[in-house]
């Protein structure tokens, strides 16, 4: 008998909630979507389990439906009521043939060494117990590596070269980090643009995102920030962040210069 993941099994006996609660209301999911302002996809994944709906999308779901019974279920299925999202890019990551991301801060948690993710862990939630950032900080480091051993899936990155002067726990971690990207990059296993410090149309003003292609699934386009995350798979929306994800490369240095501008910061950091 295969055993499904929880984040998955939250986000089935979700969606099962959502659509019985939608039939009794007599809605279609094109209304239901006009409703909740998002699309009929979203809502058709959202229903099959597929996504995780966002915290304003449950909102919109529990006031059109569920009057306060969805926001029940999700806290009786989330029990701490940490997120699901997390787990469930995680997934959708792991299993897609080609990811483009566009980064602002930090390296991201798949392509993190285990003292580079313990530095961010520890000084971005420091409520955590020592015991909890070690566990998390093993976790990614362990994707890094999975990630590292394997050709899918393509990783197509640009960010801001702001990130190459930020040390996070240190010279040494941070070294350590940025030889593990350069690595990659050498062997092809990443693409890799920066977008220089004095680029003045900067097309990246609206954050970091990631696009998600899979064989089975349609695209899909994922946004971030500290408290929650925003899955998008509506076609219209992903094809206008595709054009997004081109206007960054654009505006970045090429592969070649990159990967100089990578060994030159290596440098400055043997010195340190």
């Amino acid at each position: 008998m295969t055993v499904m993941p929880l984040e998955k099994e939250i986000a089935v006996r979700y969606g099962g909630e959502l659509r019985g609660l939608r039939e009794a209301a007599g809605l279609t999911q094109t209304a239901l979507a006009h409703a909740a302002n998002t699309s009929k996809s979203t809502i058709s994944a959202v229903e099959r389990g597929i996504t995780v709906p966002t915290p304003v999308l449950r909102e919109a779901f529990d006031r059109e439906l569920g009057k306060g019974h969805l926001a029940r279920i999700w806290e009786e299925l989330t029990g701490d009521g940490r997120e699901a999202w997390k787990r469930e890019v995680a997934e959708l990551i792991d299993a897609a043939s080609a990811v483009y991301e566009y980064l602002v801060l930090v390296w991201p948690a798949h392509l993190q060494t285990e003292a580079y993710a313990h530095a961010l862990i520890r000084y971005g939630a420091q409520w955590l117990s020592a015991d909890e950032v070690g566990s998390r900080a093993r976790d990614r480091a362990m994707r890094a590596q999975r990630l590292t051993d394997t050709e899918h899936p393509r990783l197509w990155l640009v960010a801001d070269e702001a990130l190459l002067y930020r040390r996070y726990g240190g010279s040494e971690t941070t070294r350590e980090q940025l030889s593990l990207v350069t690595g990659l990059v050498e062997s092809g296993r990443v693409t890799l643009q920066l977008i220089p410090m004095d680029t003045p149309p900067h097309p990246g003003t609206s954050g970091p995102f990631k696009l998600i292609t899979t064989k089975s699934l349609p695209d899909v386009m994922f946004a971030e920030s500290a408290r929650e995350g925003q899955l998008v798979t509506n076609t219209t929306e992903t094809a206008n962040w595709r054009m997004q994800f081109a206007a960054l490369q654009s505006a970045a240095m090429g592969p070649e210069a990159t990967l100089t501008r990578l060994k030159a910061e290596l440098r400055k950091l043997d010195d340190e």
